[in-house]
């Protein structure tokens, strides 16, 4: 992921979204996931999260606690899927976030 910001910053690449969607959350970082604000921002915008849900899906990824990430996981993808979005798509980008996570 860092060799993906410093190529797009530097021009040597396009940035690359995972979803169009998501392109007004990660325009000013080039497609890479680089703030937890933004973690939070995509909850809320693919999965329907609520504000605090978000911060609860943020939280729970630092702790790296599997039986939470795999609750928070299932509600991203079920919100997700309830905005239109398919459940692998939602299931792809879940995982994105969460390995930014790490």
């Amino acid at each position: 992921m860092v060799e993906d910001y410093i190529n797009c910053k530097n021009g040597r690449q396009k940035p690359n979204y995972p979803h169009a969607c998501l392109e007004p959350i990660l325009k000013d970082t080039w497609g890479v996931i680089v703030y937890q604000e933004q973690v939070m921002q995509i909850a809320r915008t693919m999965g329907g999260y609520s504000l605090g849900g978000a911060d609860l899906l943020r939280r729970a990824m630092g702790k790296k606690k599997e039986s939470e990430m795999a609750k928070q996981r299932a509600f991203f993808v079920d919100g997700s899927v309830a905005n239109g979005h398919s459940a692998e798509e939602a299931g792809g980008i879940f995982d994105l976030v969460a390995h930014f996570a790490g």
